[in-house]
């Protein structure tokens, strides 16, 4: 549809339509330069992003809808050239308890703020025999990630173990110590990554989630600036047996099949 990283014709056409006022567009290395006047978020909109997701209320099919709410959004930001990686999840024998996805590009943060707050989902529940609908509600936020010179987590301050994914991935995943635990003891902080077959990988995933972690504790400890992108808004309410979702922005109703096959860009609605 676009190609995003490739092409500034996506960036622009965006931006403009979501009231940006843009002086100067220009890419380096696949991220965007900027000169741009962002009304309540100007400290924040030219940032990265992480994109968190967890349960908001329900029981254990909440683990199913985080693992198929991660993958959907992690397709559609390869699919548009973003550079995102799942940095972080911890698994169930259903899916995944809550996640943590990672987008380098620069205005990340601002493009996806819309997603930030409660999405409901209303189905029958394929974890029990009933045919009772359900409904079920995940809180995504996004955050910005807040680019500190003077941050630097201290080698001395950390205790990086390894272990044996619990994952998919093959039998090689599940017989080598790939997965990483990193425990940050200035603040008892643990973050665990096993999304890739690497240690390396999995250990830099994982110091970028603790990196993630103490600078959010440190914004919402020290300024509370965090506290404008915690939405507890619904964002979007899916109706899966009726095949539809509704957007709760702009009060519309779209094909729930064509969303989900990323025929619809979520960011447009």
């Amino acid at each position: 549809m676009y190609k995003l990283i490739k092409e500034n014709v996506y960036f622009k056409n965006i931006l403009e339509k979501k009231f940006f006022i843009v002086n100067e567009l220009s890419f380096n290395n696949s991220c965007i330069k900027k000169n741009i006047i962002f009304n309540n978020f100007k400290n924040f909109n030219q940032f990265p992003c992480f994109i968190d997701f967890s349960p908001n209320a329900g029981g254990i099919d909440t683990h199913q809808l985080i693992k198929f709410f991660t993958d959907f959004y992690y397709k559609w930001l390869k699919k548009n050239y973003f550079e995102a990686e799942i940095i972080n999840f911890d698994i169930s024998n259903y899916g995944f308890k809550k996640s943590l996805l990672y987008v380098k590009n620069n205005f990340s943060s601002y493009l996806f703020y819309n997603e930030s707050g409660i999405h409901r989902i209303i189905r029958k529940n394929p974890l029990v025999t009933t045919n009772k609908i359900q409904t079920s509600y995940l809180s995504i936020n996004v955050y910005p990630e807040i680019q500190k010179p003077d941050f630097v987590i201290n080698k001395k301050d950390i205790i990086v173990e390894t272990f044996k994914s619990k994952g998919a991935g093959g039998q090689h995943v599940n017989t080598t110590n790939s997965a990483v635990r990193i425990i940050h003891k200035p603040t008892n902080i643990v973050v665990s990554c096993q999304s890739d077959r690497s240690q390396i990988k999995n250990k830099n995933f994982a110091l970028k989630t603790l990196e993630y972690k103490i600078l959010l504790k440190n914004e919402i400890n020290s300024l509370n600036s965090f506290k404008i992108f915690k939405n507890q808004k619904y964002i979007k309410t899916y109706y899966f047996e009726n095949g539809y979702l509704i957007s709760h922005k702009y009060e519309k109703r779209y094909n729930l099949n064509k969303y989900f096959k990323l025929e619809i860009d979520f960011l447009e609605i």
